[in-house]
Parts: C-alpha cells; sequence; structure tokens
C-alpha cells in the first residue's frame, strides 16, 4: 500500500514538472514573439521592407505552431504591402489575373456557396435548404425514375414502351440525379435514352459525366447520343476535356475524343486534330541494342599467402565479337496508329467538309496552312 502510494505521489509529481516546463515554454516562445515583433515594427526601411519583415515573423510562427500569431503577421504584411504574393500564398490567397482572391472569395465567384463547412454549388445547396416535405417528394420522384429506368433495361417491349411513357409524365426538376446515375447502368439503352435526356434538361451539372460516357462508354450509339447531350448544354469550351484526352494514354479514349471533337463541330479543333495526325513523336530516350558472342576465361591468378595458406584469386578476361546498335524509341501503342489516324481523319473531314483530303502524312498540314485563314474567320 505505501509502495502505490508512493508511485502515485512521484508520477503526479513528474505530471506537474512537465506541465510546468510546458507552460514555462510557451510562456517563453509568446515572449520571443512579441520582441521579434517590437524588433519588426520598430526597425526603419521602407513600407515594402516593413512588409517582408511582418512575412518573415509569419514564417517563424508558423515553424513554432503558432497558427494564430502567423496567420496575424501574413494579415499585417499584406496591409503593408497588398501585391507581396508570398503573404497572400501563405494565406490560401488564389490569383485570378493580376488579382488576388481570399479562399472564401474565390469559391463565391465561381457561384458556390458555404454548408456546414462544404462549398456546394448554389443548386446542390438549394436541395439542402428544401423544406422536409420538398425533400420526401423529391425521394419518392428519383426511387419511381429508378423503377422505370429498370424497366426499361429489363423488361419486354410492352414493358418498356409503357416505362417510356411513364417517365414523361415525371417532373423534370427530379430527373437530373437519376438519368446522371443511369449514364453507368449496365444496358446500353437505358445509357443511351439517359444521355437524351440529360441534353434535353440542358443542366450544366450533367456536363461532367456526359463527356465521361463520350469518352468511355464502348457503344457508338452511345457515344454520340452523349456528345449530342452535352453540345445541347451550351458550353463554349466543350472541345477542351477532349483535346486534352487525345493525348492520353489510353488508344481507345484519344480515339474517342478525336471523334467527339468532330461531331462537336467546333471549327478550334481542326489545328489539335491536325497536329494531332501529322504527330511523329520525338524527345524519346535513346537505348542501345547489342548483338554479340560473349566468352569468359581464367587468364591469370592473384596469389596471397595468409596463415600459411596460398590463395589463388583469379583474375577473369572476356572476349567479345558483335556489334552495338544505337536505337531511338520513337513510340509504343497498345492499339494501331492506323486506327487512330483513321478515326482523326474522319474527324477532320466532318469538321470541315473537306473530303478530298488524302489520309496520309503531310496532306492535312498542307491542307490547314492554305484554310487556316478562313477558319480563323469562322472561329
Amino acid at each position: 500500500m505505501t509502495t502505490q502510494r508512493f508511485v502515485t505521489t512521484a508520477l503526479a509529481a513528474v505530471l506537474a514538472a512537465g506541465i510546468c516546463s510546458a507552460t514555462a515554454l510557451a510562456e517563453s516562445t509568446s515572449q520571443e514573439l512579441a520582441d521579434r515583433r517590437a524588433k519588426a515594427e520598430s526597425t526603419e526601411g521602407s513600407t515594402s521592407e516593413k512588409a517582408q519583415r511582418r512575412y518573415q515573423l509569419g514564417l517563424w510562427a508558423q515553424k513554432k505552431g503558432l497558427e494564430t500569431e502567423a496567420r496575424a503577421e501574413f494579415e499585417a504584411a499584406l496591409k503593408l504591402d497588398p501585391k507581396l504574393d508570398s503573404a497572400h500564398t501563405a494565406l490560401g490567397h488564389q490569383k485570378a489575373g493580376s488579382t488576388w482572391y481570399t479562399h472564401a472569395e474565390a469559391m463565391k465567384a465561381k457561384g458556390l456557396v458555404l454548408r456546414k463547412g462544404t462549398w456546394l454549388l448554389a443548386e446542390e445547396a438549394r436541395i439542402l435548404d428544401m423544406p422536409a416535405t420538398e425533400k420526401a417528394k423529391r425521394k419518392e420522384a428519383h426511387s419511381k425514375v429508378n423503377q422505370l429506368l429498370r424497366q426499361i433495361a429489363g423488361g419486354n417491349p410492352r414493358a418498356r414502351t409503357f416505362a417510356t411513357k411513364a417517365l414523361a409524365g415525371v417532373d423534370d426538376q427530379y430527373k437530373l440525379e437519376p438519368f446522371a446515375y443511369a449514364l453507368r447502368s449496365k444496358a446500353a439503352n437505358v445509357r443511351q435514352l439517359a444521355a437524351k435526356e440529360l441534353g434535353r434538361l440542358k443542366n450544366r451539372r450533367a456536363l461532367r459525366p456526359l463527356i465521361h460516357r463520350a469518352m468511355m462508354d464502348p457503344i457508338e450509339d452511345v457515344r454520340h447520343a452523349a456528345i449530342d447531350a452535352a453540345k445541347m448544354v451550351g458550353d463554349g469550351n466543350l472541345i477542351a476535356p477532349f483535346v486534352r484526352a487525345m493525348h492520353g494514354k489510353n488508344a481507345s479514349v484519344r480515339t474517342n475524343a478525336a471523334q467527339a471533337i468532330g461531331r462537336i463541330g467546333d471549327v478550334r479543333g481542326v489545328q489539335y486534330l491536325v497536329y494531332k495526325y501529322e504527330a511523329r513523336g520525338g524527345g524519346a530516350p535513346r537505348v542501345h541494342f547489342m548483338d554479340a558472342a560473349q566468352l569468359s576465361f581464367i587468364q591469370d591468378f592473384d596469389v596471397e599467402v595468409a596463415q600459411t595458406a596460398f590463395i589463388a584469386d583469379p583474375s577473369v578476361g572476356v572476349i567479345q565479337e558483335g556489334r552495338v546498335l544505337d536505337v531511338l524509341v520513337v513510340a509504343t501503342s497498345e492499339q494501331s496508329i492506323l486506327v487512330e489516324r483513321e478515326a482523326i481523319h474522319g474527324a477532320l473531314s466532318k469538321l470541315t467538309g473537306a473530303t478530298d483530303v488524302e489520309n496520309k502524312p503531310g496532306a492535312w498540314a498542307t491542307w490547314y496552312r492554305a484554310n487556316k485563314d478562313s477558319l480563323a474567320a469562322k472561329k
């Protein structure tokens, strides 16, 4: 009993000493921060130099784990010099053009609203703010749409016809989410129907799933329906994700992206298609290929004496006969380049109306040089 009381008392003393030590350390750091701040404020110099000193003090506070104090120093630096980029970056601000915005200002400029610590689209926030009765109505409508889509996917022709007609009776405001989810259905007819309906709704929230389906779906009719639906939404930069996808790692996605650009009908895509069509690779590292016969033999022994024993270390010689070739890797692909080039050729013909251009290297580059001025006038 006495021993247990002694251990408890000793432990309490150690904890108390630790708390006192931590308190003293915190007070010491706070005092050092105050001293550094006083020095930064009192030292002479230009406004820009003073701002830089407050920024450096903020970095020091940050390293010490004083996040609140560090933020205060960064903000003080910006009051002195609003153009101090490093302080803006430290505070998490975002730059657009020559103007810096706080994180909240940037989110609001993008049309987002804050709900419970999360930035949401205005439409998503509106759904969260709905009364309980409206949320229940929305949930019921989603369930009905999903049930009808299942009938279209697996029912007999008569059931599919009935379900398709019944969908028309559901209010459009409840269709976006279930149709966007239906783009992942295993049934191609459901994916195609969902794409067409999303195009009719013309809601920007449907753009991302439609673009994904236009690139990834294995069925051409579904991809075309997704592209046509995305066009109906009316985004002026619709070709941008497809241009990026043409330089991806997956050959099928590259081919689908090229076809999509041709179907979109934006003449700005011509230059990207021509560049991709005429690409020859380049910039690849060089490797070496050796075709040789190699013969190894013992040509001598290195002998030494260790504790009266003789140790013989053989010296091995090598005879080589053959050649070494310097090779440049141009490209590798899991899909024939001819298939991809055929898709790009078809897209260019559709986009430009130039059906007389031959599908051979250099032909489209020549056509583009002769017609780029007229294309620029159409943009």
